[in-house]
């Protein structure tokens, strides 16, 4: 299974991740079970031992463990595989050594190199390039180093041969169809990933939706009520000052019936791009609450700037409206109370916005109230 570039270049760094957490322990025990040969060097040369430790403790176990290390700790991912390969094969090196100093017949190192394919091909799980060109340097270092041995070409070292080659292919076959379920598993883990991202995208969108009005793009009910509940509670306990305005459009009903509700929709939309212009604060939040009303929560304010926001939205309707849309005024009730319920900072908000149209509309009625 091939991937594209940009593909393959984040699988090698996924998979070499997983590689580098596991090789350095896999490579501890596995080199654990090579020192453990030292029983079969005391049966055959037991007067070398210390030799075969040397070799297998100092010149084998120790390289490879530190380039291991240095690899996985210092260097990508690609010149990681490469400088393991190279100590590898460095290892095969002295495996050869080892059975050579023995005197072991050629079936016993064949069956040595074999064993030694089956680690670096199945148990480091190196990229396929890496691996195939890993067992042919071991293949082609055992031959160079017992060369004198495969010209013989008796029984035994024809099996010997056998041996090796099928070992090589079989590990390697391993190796390859390991590769291929990492790639089909990571190719699972990319799609889980792209739908966790879709899911969280269509849950963040649904959720703009369901809290933002559809006509004027504000906020809408479901989110004042949630923002001022919120904004309340916070007043209680911080005793903080809570600023509200209940803005009404002025003849509303009247507007509707002389121009079409085509007309009125586009009047709310303006309506709600001005007052939203007045509104300075990330924290402030504009909404539409009913048919023609809209509602601004000003947290942390205070009365003087509760006027001014105010002020400007009146002015702000004052302004010059488009040539094909009628103007529209506002009339607004603003709530300053420090430490307030929910409902008795509504309550004192709509009582003031009832009392603004009974003055003759366009203005504001400010109540301020302590808890």
């Amino acid at each position: 299974m091939r991937f594209p570039k940009a593909l393959s270049h984040s699988y090698g760094a996924y998979s070499a991740e997983m590689r580098s957490r596991k090789s350095l322990p896999a490579a501890a025990i596995c080199l654990a079970l090579f020192n453990c040969g030292l029983i079969l060097d005391y049966k055959f040369a037991s007067g070398l031992i210390w030799q075969f430790f040397g070799i297998r403790f100092f010149c084998t176990t120790l390289p490879i463990l530190f380039v291991i290390w240095v690899s996985n700790r210092f260097l990508n991912h690609v010149f990681r595989d490469w400088s393991i390969a190279a100590s590898l094969v460095w290892g095969a090196v002295m495996l050869n050594v080892l059975v050579e100093m023995r005197g072991s017949t050629a079936a016993h190192l064949a069956f040595s190199i074999g064993l030694y394919l089956i680690v670096i091909n199945i148990v480091f799980h190196l990229r396929p390039r890496v691996a195939t060109t890993l067992s042919v340097g071991v293949c082609l270092t055992t031959v160079l180093m017992t060369w004198q041995r495969m010209v013989k070409f008796d029984d035994q070292t024809i099996l010997a041969i056998t041996f090796l080659i099928a070992a090589t292919i079989i590990t390697l076959l391993a190796n390859f169809r390991h590769d291929a379920t990492m790639r089909h598993l990571y190719l699972l883990i990319l799609r889980e990933q792209i739908r966790t991202q879709d899911m969280e995208q269509a849950n963040q969108e649904l959720s703009e939706i369901s809290y933002t009005d559809a006509l004027t793009g504000v906020s809408n009910r479901r989110r004042f009520d949630l923002e001022f509940e919120l904004a309340c509670r916070n007043a209680r306990e911080q005793y903080g000052v809570l600023g509200l305005l209940l803005i009404d459009v002025d003849h509303f009903k009247r507007y509707n019936d002389t121009h079409g509700h085509p007309a009125g929709d586009a009047c709310l939309k303006e309506v709600a791009t001005r007052i939203s212009e007045q509104t300075r604060r990330e924290q402030d939040i504009i909404a539409r609450i009913g048919g023609e009303e809209f509602a601004i929560i000003l947290r942390d304010t205070s009365p003087d700037g509760a006027d001014r926001v105010a002020s400007r939205i009146h002015a702000a309707m004052q302004a010059q409206w488009p040539q094909d849309l009628p103007p529209v005024t506002v009339s607004i009730g603003l709530a300053i109370m420090t430490g307030p319920s929910a409902t008795s900072i509504m309550q004192a908000a709509d009582t003031a916005l009832y009392e603004a149209k009974e003055r003759g509309r366009n203005r504001t009625i400010t109540t301020a109230l302590a808890a």
